[in-house]
């Protein structure tokens, strides 16, 4: 159990939570137009997916 928690504090499993926070924390308040994080947070997330299927 330790070892999954250990290999989710990763760098880019961070970036990635990350940014799909702000999109959610700036849509949320209306801060900014989710649009222009959107195509940064689905290249994060679709990064973070590949990576981890490929050390499968």
């Amino acid at each position: 159990m330790k070892d999954k928690f250990a290999k989710l504090i990763d760098v880019k499993t961070i970036v990635t939570f990350a940014l799909v926070g702000a999109v959610i924390g700036f849509t949320a308040t209306g801060k900014i137009d989710p649009e222009k994080l959107a195509s940064m947070t689905t290249m994060a997330v679709s990064f973070f997916f590949a990576v981890k299927l490929n050390q499968k």
